[in-house]
């Protein structure tokens, strides 16, 4: 277990989290959504919580090598991924469609973000250029009426610990729902690219782990 992991976290509930406010979760790339809050994203919607999903990254970069996926039907495809798996979870989608390792910190998405939400972020801790800019973005976007805080994907693996982390509690539907919106992001989680033998696709450990273990939610200092 990671030094991360292994650090106490108090238990939290989804009503204790929102505290009635709307939900805005930003991700990095298409999956992050699914993989870091998922199954909050899910339980939010259920309780009737307007929820939406801004999706940073366009994706395009996890195949470098690929002939039958180069960047822009790629780009296409995790698009088509992403607005699956959000449609799974219930929540509504903006693609800003930034590139892979070139996010641009200074995009204005205020207007998406609705009177009085939480903004819920990757952590500052995952180790990805990307994951750490979305951080530094949502900050930028604060005003007084929200409310921030972060949740941690690749962070969770490493040995960084972080004050004011929480697990969050998930109903059985929540997980299950988890589970189908992960798999549609079959880029990432399978070998539908098979002509780039070093593309991206996570473990199948790691996709158990994020489908077995609670999502953590983590306070903004």
């Amino acid at each position: 277990m990671s030094g991360f992991l292994a650090a106490p976290m108090p238990w939290m509930s989804v009503p204790e989290l929102l505290q009635g406010r709307p939900l805005v979760v930003i991700a990095p790339h298409p999956d992050d959504e699914t993989l870091g809050c998922g199954a909050l994203v899910f339980d939010a919607v259920a309780a009737g919580v307007a929820t939406s999903v801004i999706c940073v990254t366009d994706g395009s970069r996890s195949h470098p090598g690929s002939a039958s996926h180069p960047p822009a039907r790629l780009t296409t495809l995790r698009r088509r991924e992403m607005e699956a798996a959000t449609a799974t979870l219930g929540a509504t989608l903006h693609w800003l469609g930034h590139p892979d390792c070139a996010v641009d910190e200074t995009a204005d998405i205020g207007p998406l973000i609705p009177q009085g939400a939480l903004v819920l972020a990757s952590w500052e801790g995952d180790p990805h250029c990307d994951h750490e800019s979305v951080a530094r973005m949502a900050k930028a976007a604060l005003r007084p009426d929200l409310a921030l805080a972060f949740y941690p994907v690749w962070g969770r693996f490493g040995d960084r610990q972080a004050e004011g982390a929480r697990r969050l509690r998930a109903s059985p539907e929540a997980r299950a729902a988890k589970a189908r919106a992960l798999a549609c992001h079959a880029s990432q989680m399978t070998r539908l690219i098979a002509d780039d033998p070093s593309g991206f696709v996570m473990e199948d450990w790691r996709q158990a782990h994020f489908l077995e273990h609670p999502e953590i939610i983590i306070a903004a200092p």
